[in-house]
Protein backbone atom coordinates (compact mmCIF):
# COMPACT_ATOMS: atom_id res chain seq x y z
CA UNK A 1 0.00 0.00 0.00
CA UNK A 2 1.54 3.74 -0.67
CA UNK A 3 0.09 5.99 1.95
CA UNK A 4 0.57 9.90 1.28
CA UNK A 5 0.68 12.16 4.48
CA UNK A 6 0.41 16.04 4.20
CA UNK A 7 1.00 18.21 7.37
CA UNK A 8 1.69 21.67 7.70
CA UNK A 9 4.78 20.99 9.76
CA UNK A 10 7.33 18.28 9.86
CA UNK A 11 10.83 17.65 11.77
CA UNK A 12 12.98 20.07 12.20
CA UNK A 13 9.98 22.43 13.16
CA UNK A 14 9.00 21.92 16.62
CA UNK A 15 6.11 20.97 18.25
CA UNK A 16 3.40 17.88 19.22
CA UNK A 17 2.05 17.43 15.98
CA UNK A 18 5.34 17.41 14.14
CA UNK A 19 6.70 14.60 16.28
CA UNK A 20 3.28 12.14 16.05
CA UNK A 21 3.55 13.01 12.35
CA UNK A 22 6.82 11.45 11.79
CA UNK A 23 6.37 8.51 14.41
CA UNK A 24 3.38 7.19 12.25
CA UNK A 25 5.13 7.95 8.93
CA UNK A 26 7.75 5.87 10.23
CA UNK A 27 5.95 3.00 11.53
CA UNK A 28 3.48 3.19 8.50
CA UNK A 29 7.07 2.71 6.65
CA UNK A 30 8.31 -0.57 8.02
CA UNK A 31 6.02 -2.30 5.83
CA UNK A 32 4.49 0.39 3.08
CA UNK A 33 5.61 2.69 0.71
CA UNK A 34 4.79 6.29 2.54
CA UNK A 35 4.81 9.82 0.90
CA UNK A 36 5.48 13.07 3.39
CA UNK A 37 4.18 16.20 2.25
CA UNK A 38 5.04 19.34 4.39
CA UNK A 39 7.04 22.73 4.05
CA UNK A 40 10.84 23.89 4.39
CA UNK A 41 11.88 25.05 7.60
CA UNK A 42 15.36 26.13 8.88
CA UNK A 43 16.92 25.43 5.24
CA UNK A 44 15.47 21.89 5.00
CA UNK A 45 13.72 21.97 1.65
CA UNK A 46 13.05 19.73 -1.60
CA UNK A 47 13.02 15.90 -1.51
CA UNK A 48 14.71 13.80 0.84
CA UNK A 49 14.06 9.56 2.49
CA UNK A 50 14.18 9.82 5.84
CA UNK A 51 13.33 6.72 8.33
CA UNK A 52 11.95 5.05 5.14
CA UNK A 53 9.45 7.80 3.94
CA UNK A 54 10.01 9.60 1.18
CA UNK A 55 9.27 13.46 2.45
CA UNK A 56 8.71 16.45 0.00
CA UNK A 57 9.36 20.33 2.18
CA UNK A 58 7.66 22.79 -0.06
CA UNK A 59 9.18 26.19 0.09
CA UNK A 60 6.34 28.24 2.36
CA UNK A 61 6.01 31.47 4.22
CA UNK A 62 5.65 31.30 8.45
CA UNK A 63 5.00 34.70 9.02
CA UNK A 64 2.02 34.05 11.42
CA UNK A 65 4.35 32.04 13.61
CA UNK A 66 5.00 35.45 15.33
CA UNK A 67 2.02 35.95 16.53
CA UNK A 68 1.89 32.21 18.11
CA UNK A 69 -0.26 30.57 15.55
CA UNK A 70 1.53 28.26 13.19
CA UNK A 71 -0.13 28.47 9.80
CA UNK A 72 2.23 27.17 6.84
CA UNK A 73 1.32 28.77 3.40
CA UNK A 74 3.08 26.40 0.48
CA UNK A 75 4.66 28.87 -1.70
CA UNK A 76 6.93 28.45 -5.04
CA UNK A 77 8.39 25.41 -6.50
CA UNK A 78 7.85 22.03 -6.05
CA UNK A 79 4.29 21.75 -5.26
CA UNK A 80 3.21 19.86 -8.68
CA UNK A 81 5.62 17.10 -7.98
CA UNK A 82 4.77 16.95 -4.59
CA UNK A 83 0.97 16.68 -6.00
CA UNK A 84 1.71 14.17 -8.22
CA UNK A 85 3.18 12.03 -5.76
CA UNK A 86 0.15 11.84 -3.63
CA UNK A 87 -1.84 10.95 -6.64
CA UNK A 88 0.12 7.66 -6.74
CA UNK A 89 -1.44 6.56 -3.32
CA UNK A 90 -4.00 4.47 -2.27
CA UNK A 91 -4.77 6.74 0.71
CA UNK A 92 -4.97 9.69 1.83
CA UNK A 93 -3.40 10.70 5.41
CA UNK A 94 -3.76 14.95 6.48
CA UNK A 95 -2.90 16.24 9.61
CA UNK A 96 -5.33 19.45 10.43
CA UNK A 97 -8.72 20.07 9.29
CA UNK A 98 -7.40 23.50 8.71
CA UNK A 99 -4.05 23.41 6.93
CA UNK A 100 -3.69 24.36 3.19
CA UNK A 101 -1.49 20.93 3.12
CA UNK A 102 -4.49 19.42 3.31
CA UNK A 103 -6.21 20.89 0.52
CA UNK A 104 -3.21 19.92 -1.56
CA UNK A 105 -4.27 16.00 -0.22
CA UNK A 106 -8.05 17.36 -1.32
CA UNK A 107 -6.43 18.39 -4.82
CA UNK A 108 -4.69 15.01 -5.11
CA UNK A 109 -7.81 12.70 -4.41
CA UNK A 110 -8.27 10.39 -6.77
CA UNK A 111 -11.66 8.61 -7.26
CA UNK A 112 -12.34 6.14 -5.10
CA UNK A 113 -9.06 6.70 -2.83
CA UNK A 114 -9.93 6.89 1.19
CA UNK A 115 -8.85 10.51 2.54
CA UNK A 116 -7.99 10.65 6.56
CA UNK A 117 -7.80 13.37 8.44
CA UNK A 118 -6.46 13.76 12.08
CA UNK A 119 -7.61 16.76 13.65
CA UNK A 120 -5.30 18.09 16.48
CA UNK A 121 -7.50 20.66 18.34
CA UNK A 122 -11.07 21.49 16.93
CA UNK A 123 -11.83 25.03 17.51
CA UNK A 124 -9.55 26.88 19.55
CA UNK A 125 -10.62 29.61 21.64
CA UNK A 126 -8.28 32.65 21.64
CA UNK A 127 -8.55 36.00 23.58
CA UNK A 128 -8.30 37.60 20.39
CA UNK A 129 -11.51 38.39 18.54
CA UNK A 130 -9.71 38.68 15.41
CA UNK A 131 -7.98 35.38 15.58
CA UNK A 132 -11.01 33.68 16.61
CA UNK A 133 -13.43 34.98 13.67
CA UNK A 134 -10.52 34.18 11.20
CA UNK A 135 -10.56 30.68 12.93
CA UNK A 136 -14.19 30.81 12.64
CA UNK A 137 -14.23 31.84 8.70
CA UNK A 138 -11.25 28.86 8.39
CA UNK A 139 -13.72 26.40 9.55
CA UNK A 140 -16.72 27.67 7.15
CA UNK A 141 -14.17 28.00 4.00
CA UNK A 142 -11.85 25.39 4.40
CA UNK A 143 -12.85 22.81 7.58
CA UNK A 144 -15.94 21.90 7.20
CA UNK A 145 -15.71 20.98 3.41
CA UNK A 146 -12.64 18.87 4.02
CA UNK A 147 -14.32 16.51 6.49
CA UNK A 148 -17.09 16.38 4.41
CA UNK A 149 -14.98 15.07 1.41
CA UNK A 150 -13.11 13.04 4.33
CA UNK A 151 -13.59 9.15 4.48
CA UNK A 152 -13.01 9.06 8.05
CA UNK A 153 -11.50 11.59 11.05
CA UNK A 154 -9.38 10.42 13.38
CA UNK A 155 -9.20 12.26 16.73
CA UNK A 156 -6.43 11.37 19.60
CA UNK A 157 -8.29 12.73 22.63
CA UNK A 158 -12.21 12.63 23.27
CA UNK A 159 -12.75 16.71 23.87
CA UNK A 160 -12.00 16.74 20.29
CA UNK A 161 -13.56 13.64 19.10
CA UNK A 162 -16.72 15.07 20.28
CA UNK A 163 -16.71 18.26 18.79
CA UNK A 164 -16.13 16.61 15.34
CA UNK A 165 -19.14 14.24 16.39
CA UNK A 166 -21.48 16.75 17.24
CA UNK A 167 -20.87 18.64 14.21
CA UNK A 168 -20.65 15.79 11.66
CA UNK A 169 -21.94 12.57 13.26
CA UNK A 170 -20.75 9.98 15.27
CA UNK A 171 -20.24 7.64 12.46
CA UNK A 172 -17.82 10.29 10.96
CA UNK A 173 -14.87 10.24 13.78
CA UNK A 174 -12.72 7.95 15.45
CA UNK A 175 -10.86 7.95 18.54
CA UNK A 176 -7.16 6.78 18.09
CA UNK A 177 -4.58 7.66 20.67
CA UNK A 178 -1.35 8.69 20.49
CA UNK A 179 1.64 6.32 21.45
CA UNK A 180 5.15 6.84 23.07
CA UNK A 181 9.13 5.64 22.78
CA UNK A 182 9.39 4.24 26.26
CA UNK A 183 13.02 3.51 25.15
CA UNK A 184 13.87 6.78 24.03
CA UNK A 185 11.72 8.62 27.10
CA UNK A 186 12.72 6.48 30.07
CA UNK A 187 13.68 6.89 33.57
CA UNK A 188 17.00 7.89 34.20
CA UNK A 189 19.55 7.54 37.40
CA UNK A 190 21.22 10.22 39.46
CA UNK A 191 24.17 9.80 38.09
CA UNK A 192 22.58 10.83 34.75
CA UNK A 193 20.19 12.93 35.83
CA UNK A 194 23.24 14.97 36.93
CA UNK A 195 25.24 14.91 33.97
CA UNK A 196 21.82 16.08 31.79
CA UNK A 197 22.20 19.47 33.99
CA UNK A 198 25.80 19.68 32.89
CA UNK A 199 25.26 19.23 29.23
CA UNK A 200 22.37 21.89 29.87
CA UNK A 201 23.63 24.28 31.59
CA UNK A 202 21.74 23.73 34.70
CA UNK A 203 22.42 24.53 38.52
CA UNK A 204 23.15 21.16 39.98
CA UNK A 205 21.36 21.67 42.99
CA UNK A 206 18.11 22.87 44.01
CA UNK A 207 14.46 21.73 42.68
CA UNK A 208 13.68 22.37 38.77
CA UNK A 209 10.39 22.48 37.47
CA UNK A 210 9.79 22.79 33.75
CA UNK A 211 7.38 24.44 31.26
CA UNK A 212 7.72 22.79 27.63
CA UNK A 213 5.75 24.68 24.97
CA UNK A 214 6.36 27.10 21.62
CA UNK A 215 5.57 30.66 22.22
CA UNK A 216 1.49 31.21 21.82
CA UNK A 217 -0.84 32.37 24.20
CA UNK A 218 -3.00 28.96 24.95
CA UNK A 219 0.38 27.31 26.38
CA UNK A 220 -0.54 29.79 29.62
CA UNK A 221 3.32 30.55 30.42
CA UNK A 222 2.65 33.64 31.71
CA UNK A 223 -0.31 32.60 34.24
CA UNK A 224 2.76 29.97 34.93
CA UNK A 225 5.49 32.83 35.78
CA UNK A 226 3.00 34.65 37.78
CA UNK A 227 3.16 31.68 40.25
CA UNK A 228 6.47 32.42 41.45
CA UNK A 229 7.24 29.62 43.08
CA UNK A 230 9.43 30.26 46.24
CA UNK A 231 10.51 26.01 46.40
CA UNK A 232 11.34 25.71 42.73
CA UNK A 233 13.22 27.50 40.09
CA UNK A 234 11.14 27.10 36.33
CA UNK A 235 13.08 26.00 33.40
CA UNK A 236 11.47 27.32 30.23
CA UNK A 237 11.86 25.58 26.48
CA UNK A 238 10.30 25.04 23.31
CA UNK A 239 10.56 28.27 21.60
CA UNK A 240 13.11 31.76 21.82
CA UNK A 241 11.57 34.47 24.18
CA UNK A 242 12.73 37.07 25.97
CA UNK A 243 14.28 36.21 29.22
CA UNK A 244 12.81 37.43 32.58
CA UNK A 245 15.34 37.71 35.89
CA UNK A 246 15.48 34.69 37.51
CA UNK A 247 14.27 32.59 34.71
CA UNK A 248 16.10 29.52 33.42
CA UNK A 249 15.63 29.50 29.21
CA UNK A 250 16.83 26.88 27.24
CA UNK A 251 15.12 28.51 24.24
CA UNK A 252 14.11 25.92 21.35
CA UNK A 253 14.98 22.78 21.87
CA UNK A 254 15.63 19.26 19.09
CA UNK A 255 13.07 16.90 19.88
CA UNK A 256 16.33 14.11 20.01
CA UNK A 257 17.86 16.71 23.13
CA UNK A 258 14.03 16.17 25.38
CA UNK A 259 15.39 13.16 26.92
CA UNK A 260 18.18 14.90 28.23
CA UNK A 261 15.59 18.12 29.24
CA UNK A 262 13.12 15.73 31.05
CA UNK A 263 15.79 14.14 33.10
CA UNK A 264 17.45 17.21 34.33
CA UNK A 265 13.78 18.07 35.90
CA UNK A 266 12.20 17.65 39.09
CA UNK A 267 8.62 18.03 37.54
CA UNK A 268 6.59 19.55 34.87
CA UNK A 269 3.70 21.58 34.89
CA UNK A 270 1.82 21.65 31.58
CA UNK A 271 -1.12 24.50 31.83
CA UNK A 272 -1.95 24.77 27.70
CA UNK A 273 -5.74 25.27 27.16
CA UNK A 274 -7.74 24.33 24.09
CA UNK A 275 -5.01 21.03 23.32
CA UNK A 276 -4.80 17.56 22.33
CA UNK A 277 -3.09 15.58 24.48
CA UNK A 278 -0.07 17.17 24.87
CA UNK A 279 2.88 14.85 23.34
CA UNK A 280 4.98 16.55 25.91
CA UNK A 281 2.76 14.94 28.53
CA UNK A 282 3.20 12.03 27.29
CA UNK A 283 6.95 11.93 26.64
CA UNK A 284 7.06 13.35 30.24
CA UNK A 285 5.07 10.56 32.12
CA UNK A 286 7.33 8.00 30.05
CA UNK A 287 10.55 9.68 31.11
CA UNK A 288 9.35 9.13 34.72
CA UNK A 289 8.82 12.92 35.61
CA UNK A 290 5.81 13.86 37.94
CA UNK A 291 3.63 16.11 35.82
CA UNK A 292 1.03 18.76 37.07
CA UNK A 293 -1.68 18.79 34.50
CA UNK A 294 -4.42 21.67 33.71
CA UNK A 295 -7.06 19.49 33.68
CA UNK A 296 -9.48 18.85 30.23
CA UNK A 297 -11.82 16.94 30.24
CA UNK A 298 -11.30 15.81 27.00
CA UNK A 299 -7.41 14.36 28.05
CA UNK A 300 -10.11 11.44 29.74
CA UNK A 301 -9.79 8.96 26.77
CA UNK A 302 -6.00 9.04 27.04
CA UNK A 303 -4.78 8.83 30.84
CA UNK A 304 -6.18 8.28 34.18
CA UNK A 305 -6.23 11.70 36.43
CA UNK A 306 -4.47 9.14 39.22
CA UNK A 307 -1.27 8.60 36.82
CA UNK A 308 -0.43 12.25 37.77
CA UNK A 309 -1.05 15.38 39.68
CA UNK A 310 -4.42 17.02 37.62
CA UNK A 311 -5.86 20.17 39.16
CA UNK A 312 -8.61 22.05 37.64
CA UNK A 313 -7.81 26.20 37.96
CA UNK A 314 -4.36 27.87 38.03
CA UNK A 315 -4.56 28.17 41.08
CA UNK A 316 -4.72 24.55 42.28
CA UNK A 317 -1.31 24.25 39.62
CA UNK A 318 0.72 26.78 42.04
CA UNK A 319 -0.57 24.66 45.09
CA UNK A 320 0.18 21.29 43.85
CA UNK A 321 3.81 22.63 41.98
CA UNK A 322 4.68 23.32 45.69
CA UNK A 323 3.57 20.20 47.02
CA UNK A 324 5.79 18.54 44.63
CA UNK A 325 8.65 21.09 45.11
CA UNK A 326 8.68 20.30 48.70
CA UNK A 327 8.05 16.21 48.59
CA UNK A 328 11.17 14.24 47.16
CA UNK A 329 8.47 10.81 48.39
CA UNK A 330 5.60 12.59 46.64
CA UNK A 331 7.75 12.70 43.51
CA UNK A 332 9.38 9.54 43.80
CA UNK A 333 4.97 8.27 43.73
CA UNK A 334 3.60 9.93 40.72
CA UNK A 335 6.84 9.52 38.99
CA UNK A 336 6.36 5.21 39.41
CA UNK A 337 2.98 5.93 38.59
CA UNK A 338 3.75 7.97 35.58
CA UNK A 339 5.71 5.44 33.89
CA UNK A 340 3.96 2.15 34.77
CA UNK A 341 1.07 3.81 32.87
CA UNK A 342 3.05 4.64 29.93
CA UNK A 343 4.64 1.11 29.94
CA UNK A 344 0.59 -0.21 30.20
CA UNK A 345 -1.17 1.89 27.89
CA UNK A 346 0.93 3.67 24.89
CA UNK A 347 2.49 2.24 22.32
CA UNK A 348 3.26 4.00 18.50
CA UNK A 349 2.86 0.00 17.39
CA UNK A 350 -0.52 0.04 18.52
CA UNK A 351 -1.72 3.08 17.33
CA UNK A 352 0.39 2.56 13.97
CA UNK A 353 -1.43 -1.07 13.45
CA UNK A 354 -4.93 0.90 14.36
CA UNK A 355 -4.57 3.74 11.67
CA UNK A 356 -3.55 0.78 9.40
CA UNK A 357 -6.76 -1.31 9.89
CA UNK A 358 -8.65 1.66 8.96
CA UNK A 359 -6.55 2.28 5.66
CA UNK A 360 -6.79 -0.80 4.28
CA UNK A 361 -10.34 -1.54 5.37
CA UNK A 362 -11.10 1.54 3.28
CA UNK A 363 -8.80 1.25 0.33
CA UNK A 364 -10.08 -2.68 0.28
CA UNK A 365 -13.48 -1.40 0.31
CA UNK A 366 -13.09 1.44 -3.05
CA UNK A 367 -11.11 -1.41 -5.10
Amino acid sequence: MRIGITSHNYPPHLGGLETIVRELARGFARDHEVIVVSTAWQGRSGIAVEDGAVVHRLPAWHGTERFGVPYATPIGSGTRRAMRALRTCDVLHAHGSLYLTTLLALGAQRKGIPLFITEHVGFVPYSSAAINGVQRLAWTLVGTPAIRRSTEVIAYNTRVRDWIAARFGEDSVRLIPNGVDTQMFRPRSSVERSAARVRLGLPADGVLALFVGRDAQKKNLDAVLRLGGANYQLVVCGAERKVQAGELHLGAVAHSTMPDVFSAADFLVHAATAEGFPVTVQEAMASGLPVVLLWDTGYSGSVERGALMAVDSISELGRAADALATSPALREEISRRSREFAERNWSWALAVDRHLKLFEAASGRNR
